[in-house]
């Protein structure tokens, strides 16, 4: 479990530190469990255990979601620990019995640090024991360390990213994330354990094969498919694909019409012969 004394319970003002190449901001926070907005709106409550994310995806919307210019422009080159988060999750008057709570929607709750920190393993036992239903979004292998605590859940799936089938393509976009077998491994795992699992293919990357890909989505025993394309932010405080991975995309050719076209051919791949398991 957590390592509680990392975690000053009278803590000083945020204090960076380094872990690699990337800033470590341990701070509490105003609260750790949040009413969810627009596309999430169907939700009951989100967690994000830390903001910020070292996985430094290129295309990141929650870079968006930062008050800090300068935080903004190194998204993926530090991350911010909730200190409190176990505290205010155990104290919170919020009835969670029944209600879908999302872990996370603007940080990865496996990213690096948590393998060190058990932060989002330390929230687990208290979500269960509250009889929250539980959905779980990750780009990490490092999911299936807490199979265990899964298991005490009622109700429960889990969702793995994998945007693309091509390594390559992958350390383009998404630089610091586990190769693309393994996150293929992992959600597998979690579905032969008797999971509900899905995949998430947000925002669909350059394919090599979509037949290929799609085949192989299908082998791992997932329920659900999502998949979704680039989504350029509307106005100036609106979230969407930012401009690190729009240029990579331009250099690669993966145009607006491109990208559609090879969305319609993974669809329809995953879709076939009755199935209705892409969205």
């Amino acid at each position: 479990m957590l390592q509680l004394s990392l975690f000053d319970p009278n803590p000083a003002p945020a204090r960076p530190r380094t872990q690699g190449t990337a800033d470590v901001i341990y701070a509490d926070s105003s609260a750790i469990l949040a009413r969810p907005t627009g596309r999430l709106a169907d939700l009951d409550f989100v967690i994000n255990p830390y903001q910020g994310c070292t996985f430094a995806c290129t295309y990141c919307y929650a870079a968006f979601f930062v008050a800090e210019e300068e935080q903004r422009e190194r998204w993926g080159q530090w991350v911010r620990v909730k200190t409190n988060a176990i505290a205010k999750l155990r104290n919170s008057r919020q009835n969670l019995h029944g209600k879908t709570v999302l872990m996370s929607s603007a940080t990865d709750p496996y990213q690096p640090i948590e393998a060190r920190l058990e932060l989002t393993r330390s929230l687990l036992p208290i979500l269960a024991q509250r009889g929250a239903r539980l959905a779980v979004l990750s780009r990490s292998p490092l999911v299936t360390r807490d199979i265990d605590l899964f298991e005490t859940f009622e109700h429960l799936n889990i969702t793995m990213s994998i945007t693309t089938d091509s390594d390559e393509v992958r350390k383009l976009f998404e630089p610091q994330c586990a190769s693309i077998d393994r996150r293929f491994e992992a959600i597998s795992r979690l579905s032969r354990e008797g999971f509900k699992t899905r995949i998430n293919v947000s925002p669909l990357l350059p394919l090599n094969d979509a037949g290929a890909f799609a085949e192989r989505i299908l082998e791992t025993g997932v329920s659900r498919v999502h998949i979704n394309t680039f989504h350029e932010a509307s106005g100036p405080f609106a979230s969407g694909t930012r401009q690190p991975a729009l240029k990579i995309a331009r250099e690669m050719g993966w145009t607006e019409g491109r990208r559609e076209q090879v969305l319609a051919e993974l669809r329809g791949y995953l879709n076939q012969g009755g199935r209705q398991l892409a969205a």
